[in-house]
């Protein structure tokens, strides 16, 4: 029991040195200070940042079965609509008197 314990010590202290080291952050330029403080570049910042590393994208095949479910309930749907326009002008015609 006390060697599985050592072992278990021992991962974790591998799992630690695993980690990347941390970089220091570089500080930005006074000319990229008022660059960020301008809302229009702030904002394209924060979408590229958020596009780039916060979005999960689908892949190719997923976005094919997506695509075709989409194809096939826009299909079903047209259809069931095409059916009740069909029956309410029916409809229409029986109530109106028309041939």
């Amino acid at each position: 029991m006390a060697n599985k314990m050592a072992e278990k010590k021992k991962d974790e202290g591998r799992e630690r040195d695993n980690r990347p080291a941390r970089r220091e952050a570089k500080q930005p330029s006074s000319l990229q200070k008022r660059l960020l403080r301008n809302r229009s570049i702030a904002f394209l910042l924060e979408s590229y940042r958020e596009l780039r590393y916060k979005v999960t994208w689908p892949t190719f095949e997923e976005a094919r079965n997506m695509t075709i479910v989409v194809i096939l309930l826009s299909a079903a749907v047209s259809a069931f609509l095409a059916l009740a326009d069909a029956g309410l002008f029916k409809l229409f015609q029986l109530i109106s008197g028309g041939s």
